[in-house]
């Protein structure tokens, strides 16, 4: 868990909540996780996020509001998430068909709060008289809270399309959390986010109130270990598919990549 300026940001997999120490995760290769974002503020956050480098909100952002929790299950393209993250080792023909970024394995997520509720301000600014009567009229300054514009104009914002806030990881009964200790049999810790399993989550557009102008940033890197598990060789058949993140050749009876793990379209 990473506390910064009352937002909490977490990892979660397998329907528990991962460890952080120093900004580091550590995660078995080939689990999917999801992303628990907590606004522990007054007012409402607008959240960027990216993996590897990579903006996996679509260019938009999304909106937790004030003391409520979100849950970001994959990749969202368009107003919707229909795969899961998934964590793979970054092996060597992955880092040669699709290459090494500086960002692989960190998760950075930046937030922004809306400003502070300020009262409509009222004052006196002159009088105009009747034949009868003295009436004072007033003026008022207008507020941000009263404004359905943001601080920045190109700013575009989502909502989760439910009224639950959080949304749980479905998994088999099968999977059983790994031993730290075999962390120490692999030499490789590093790796990449990738498309996972099917599921669904839908978004909706929403306003948000003037933001302010500083954010703050939370950065989690995550690591990989391998777990001591059987792995099953894959039935094949004549159609191929290429896997678009280490480029190999998967017959189409797969629906993940039968060296990286990746999710295959």
């Amino acid at each position: 868990m990473t506390y910064k300026n009352n937002f909490v940001v977490v990892i979660k997999s397998n329907g528990r909540i991962l460890r952080e120490t120093n900004g580091e995760i550590l995660l078995p290769f080939g689990k999917e996780y999801s992303i628990i974002l907590k606004n522990l503020n007054s007012r409402r956050a607008v959240v960027s996020i990216d993996i590897d480098g990579k903006d996996v909100l679509d260019s938009k952002r999304i909106v937790v509001n004030a003391n409520s929790t979100v849950e970001l299950k994959g990749e969202k393209v368009g107003g919707s998430v229909r795969n899961r993250f998934k964590f793979i080792e970054k092996t060597d023909q992955i880092s040669k068909y699709r290459g090494d970024r500086v960002e692989d394995g960190l998760i950075r997520v930046e937030v922004w709060f809306e400003e502070p509720y300020k009262p409509i301000t009222y004052y006196k600014s002159s009088y105009w008289t009747y034949p009868y009567w003295t009436y004072p009229y007033w003026t008022y300054t207008d507020t941000s809270w009263d404004s359905y514009t943001s601080s920045k104009s190109d700013i575009n914002v989502d909502t989760l399309n439910s009224m639950a806030c959080c949304y749980s990881i479905s998994t088999s009964s099968s999977e059983s959390s790994s031993s730290s200790n075999s962390l120490l049999n692999c030499a490789n810790k590093d790796g990449i986010t990738v498309k996972g399993s099917d599921t669904k989550q839908d978004f909706k557009s929403t306003w948000v109130n003037t933001l302010e102008l500083q954010s703050t940033v939370i950065t989690l890197s995550l690591k990989g270990f391998k777990e001591k598990r059987v792995v099953k060789e894959p039935v094949f058949i004549k159609t191929m598919f290429i896997c678009e993140t280490c480029g190999s050749k998967n017959k189409s009876f797969n629906k993940f990549c039968g060296r990286c793990g990746t999710r295959l379209v």
